[in-house]
């Protein structure tokens, strides 16, 4: 199985691939070959690793949940591209290895490959260094030029499974520091500055000409790989200055349109500082009736020799305004930057031509926007205009494939769902099918596990949706519905707290349950929105729990329209440290373009746990199918 790692969004370095792990497994052999660009390692126990590109020097960090090293930290010198490669263990339950560029080089994110030859055998593939683009930008306490792209990928994405969190020991020293900011995440809502030991507290001033926010952060400091000034370009920042002022202050300054919302600052239970536009980056423009016409402008395009390059420009097929969204779908990979234009939201997609049948979005009265403008600047550049109607906020651009991208608008309250290009308005679930079959006889007993919980939120999808909230859902009505068929039910949380794996066996052992059921949300990676669907999951050669999986499996997509990625036998601990039948169910991929709207939507859940308590009846009267 191949991962191709993608942007996940313009101008963002993190890459991320989400894990499974089982319970402690050992590293049994690892290397990086320089001759071919390759990071190589083996490991004793099924896994999946989690992998980062980080900037400013560039740095392929691979963690590997699960993992125990014998030894702390190894660290090998490499040659002139490649600077060192270091092992290490980052906390209690996960090992990682760093492979460093020198400075003067990068990488491109979109030839990093990851592939698994098996459960326990991996590699990742480089591609050649090349060396990192020179801007004016310099940090301020060396002078040397950032990397092109400065600002990492949100943390969210990354998720254990199903493991519950662990407390950090030892970090390894992937950063210059080891406490306070080392990272500046741009999420779809604002900005996310993760914190390590420290506990900050943020005040916000803004200047008296409106273009300068200052967030005076007290009780940290931050990494001296962050003291520079950068260009991100999202929700309508133009510029950010980060410095420590002393070894207990920082500051962030960014620099804003005059026109733009003041920010709000707020201290994460997360460990870092949550910064967020008020009312969104749109502001809050005066009340009006949106309008309904669109202006659509198509000048007279140059005609193109043949023997100039045609295939490099991209056409735009499709711009359709789905639900809260603005999606937009080229025949090519689409490259684009964003910027603010007074009260309009400028999408610029460059080496690109608007495709002469295209149709522009009608616009009504409850549109979220409230104008849209969409015109060719010149022969190889698209310009779409989007002005948002009232209390309208966007909240950043997601690229839900290669060739498409989505626009979030969201109302006041809302949160983004991404939805695959060629299906914007998802159909409803229906509604749940009643319970069939004859009441349970007997005293049987299920344990129903929401995974996760309490500070381990798992998975973090698209717009920021925790496995955790999803789960907890699914698993309490799970419980009602079995407890009304006369089913004994356990559940090992019914609420956001942290229990760890061994106790919700000994629950499942002391009850002496006749079967256990634990409930997730897959993730992959957010360059995979493609990847969507059910897994089922039972312990390697446990008949009876296989016969579960099948069941419950078959149960859920008779009910509900999903892809079917099959039962399958893997070693986590909660199915394999059980005597009892048990089986840990995969409601859908958080990071799925086609899952997060069905797993964002209560009536969905709603329909998922009826059809997951329809699977445990079945299989507790003895109906396998």
């Amino acid at each position: 199985m191949t991962h191709s790692l993608r942007w996940l969004l313009p101008s963002l370095c993190g890459l991320f691939l989400s894990c499974l792990p089982a319970e402690a497994a050992q590293l049994q052999s690892w290397r990086f070959d320089q001759t071919q660009n390759r990071l190589e390692f083996t490991t004793d126990e099924e896994i999946r690793p989690r992998v980062q590109l980080i900037p400013n020097p560039t740095r392929l960090v691979v963690d590997l949940p699960g993992i125990v090293l014998d030894q702390r930290t190894l660290k090998r010198t490499l040659g002139q591209q490649f600077r060192s490669v270091r092992l290490g263990q980052v906390n209690a339950q996960t090992a990682r290895i760093v492979v460093e560029l020198d400075p003067a080089y990068t990488l491109d994110p979109q030839q990093v490959k990851v592939e698994g030859a098996s459960p326990t055998q991996w590699s990742i593939n480089l591609p050649t260094p090349q060396r990192a683009k020179i801007t004016r930008e310099t940090t301020k306490e060396t002078g040397r030029s950032p990397a092109s792209a400065p600002i990492a990928a949100s943390p969210q994405v990354i998720a254990s499974k199903p493991a519950a969190s662990q407390p950090p020991t030892q970090p390894l020293q992937v950063a210059q520091s080891t406490s306070g900011i080392n990272d500046i995440v741009v999420t779809v809502d604002g900005l996310f500055l993760p914190t390590k030991n420290s506990k900050p507290k943020v005040e916000v001033k803004r200047s008296r000409n409106k273009k300068e926010i200052t967030f005076k952060i007290s009780g940290t400091t931050i990494a001296p790989q962050l003291a520079k000034t950068f260009t991100p370009g999202y929700h309508g920042i133009k510029s950010m200055t980060l410095k420590s002022k002393s070894d207990t202050e920082a500051e962030l300054l960014i620099e804003v349109d005059r026109d733009s919302p003041d920010w709000l600052a707020s201290v994460s239970r997360f460990s870092g500082i949550v910064l967020l536009p008020k009312g969104g980056p749109s502001g809050n423009p005066s009340a009006r009736q949106p309008s309904t016409t669109v202006s659509l402008v198509s000048p007279s395009r140059t005609t193109v020799s043949q023997s100039s390059s045609t295939s490099r420009i991209n056409t735009i097929q499709r711009i359709d305004l789905g639900g809260r969204q603005l999606l937009i779908q080229a025949d090519q990979p689409i490259a684009y930057s964003t910027r603010w234009s007074g009260k309009e939201y400028e999408i610029t997609i460059n080496s690109a031509q608007l495709a002469s049948d295209l149709k522009a979005p009608k616009l009504g009265s409850s549109s979220p926007l409230a104008d849209i403008k969409v015109k060719e600047s010149d022969e190889n550049t698209v310009t779409i205009l989007a002005k948002p109607s009232d209390k309208v906020r966007v909240a950043g651009v997601q690229r839900l494939t290669n060739q498409s991208i989505a626009v979030n608008l969201l109302s006041p309250g809302q949160r983004p769902v991404a939805r695959i290009p060629s299906n914007p308005f998802p159909s409803r679930p229906t509604s749940p099918a009643p319970i069939t079959g004859s009441p349970v006889r007997g005293r049987k007993v299920i344990v129903i596990d929401p995974g996760h919980g309490g500070p381990d939120p798992g998975a973090v999808g698209i717009g920021g949706l925790r496995e955790t909230d999803v789960v907890l859902d699914i698993s309490l009505e799970v419980s009602r519905i079995l407890q009304r068929q006369g089913v004994v039910v356990y559940l090992t949380r019914t609420r956001e707290i942290d229990v760890d794996l061994p106790p919700r066996v000994r629950l499942a052992e002391r009850v002496r349950a006749t079967a256990f059921v634990s409930i997730h949300a897959n993730a992959i990676s957010m360059s995979r929105p493609d990847v969507n669907g059910l897994e089922t999951y039972h312990a390697p050669g446990a008949r009876l729990g296989s016969r579960l999986a099948r069941t419950v499996h078959n149960s859920i997509l008779r009910s509900l329209r999903m892809p079917d990625r099959r039962v399958r036998a893997a070693r986590f601990y909660v199915v394999r440290k059980t005597s009892m039948p048990a089986i840990l169910v995969e409601t859908g991929f958080l990071t799925g373009a086609q899952d997060i709207v069905r797993l964002r939507n209560p009536a969905w859940r709603k329909q998922m746990a009826q059809a997951i308590a329809q699977g445990i009846l079945n299989y507790l009267n003895g109906r396998y199918n």
